[in-house]
């Protein structure tokens, strides 16, 4: 029988406005997983925010994957716990350079450990990023500290501002020509400007598991609703947009969906992949 790859965004996308997978979405990824397919978290947010997910809905099972900081982790439930397949993160040189600018320009600017968000300064956005996450704030006083922290080159850096995406435009603008060639830049919500490696994408996160679990690229679905997942949907065979995604993503999309994340939607992917 011919086996199948379902990719999914978390927030806005598999997530309800309450964080949560609801009841219809469960019952299709069981099945869906129960005849063999593959079904993968393709999210932003840090493996140690989405693991846990995955344990509250009975999701740690064969099959499973997760690619966590825009693909720039993945990991494999296999045995009975995560096993991580491969990480590309963001030089110290890469990370450092973009602290200095985003300090220059007074833009928050974060990166990850597997403990904690790590930050220059006790803002706001950081607090807010952080309430009800898994990873705590961490603060450290400037830069040269911010590096001796780092125990190994971060998966990830953010800038982050509450309701003003102007600024992180502007200096998406400024510093894209400067890092074009190593990283990439996209937006994952209004607040969140990403930088990871051309290795660390979402469509590099459906490449890569498609090929390591055996199956055709054809026989891939993905779905989304921001920025940041509009480069998984046209990898995918079948690119999906959630109906409350945004405009941009809808017109990179082979297919709308009819429901929104709060009504089922990765359900109906399912069943219509089924007929």
């Amino acid at each position: 029988m011919r086996k199948r790859f379902l990719f999914t965004d978390l927030d806005l996308t598999l997530l309800t406005s309450e964080k949560t997978i609801s009841g219809e979405n469960l019952e299709a990824i069981d099945h869906f997983l129960n005849e063999g397919n593959y079904f993968a978290f393709v999210t932003g947010r840090p493996f140690e925010d989405t693991a846990p997910l995955a344990k509250r809905f009975l999701l740690e099972r064969d099959g499973v994957y997760i690619a966590s900081f825009n693909g720039g982790k993945i990991s494999e439930f296999k045995n009975g716990e995560w096993v991580t397949i491969i990480k590309e993160p963001v030089s110290f040189e890469d990370t450092r350079f973009l602290f200095e600018e985003a300090e220059k320009r007074h833009v928050h600017c974060q990166t990850y450990t597997d403990r904690y968000v790590v930050a220059l300064h006790d803002t706001d956005i950081l607090r807010s990023y952080t309430d009800g996450k898994a990873l705590d704030p961490y603060v450290v006083p400037d830069i040269d500290s911010l590096m001796d922290y780092l125990p190994e080159p971060p998966l990830k850096v953010v800038c982050a501002a509450l309701n003003d995406r102007p600024s992180l435009e502007r200096f998406q603008e400024y510093i894209t020509p400067l890092v074009n060639d190593r990283l990439f830049s996209l937006f994952s919500s209004d607040r969140l400007l990403e930088f990871g490696t051309w290795n660390a994408t979402k469509a590099k996160a459906v490449e890569f598991l498609s090929k390591h679990v055996g199956v055709d690229i054809k026989d891939t679905v993905a779905a989304g609703d921001e920025a940041n997942d509009i480069s998984m949907i046209q990898a995918a065979g079948i690119g999906y947009a959630v109906s409350n995604a945004r405009s941009e993503v809808k017109a990179e999309a082979d297919r709308i969906t009819e429901n929104d994340h709060n009504h089922g939607a990765i359900a109906e992917i399912i069943w219509k992949m089924e007929n």
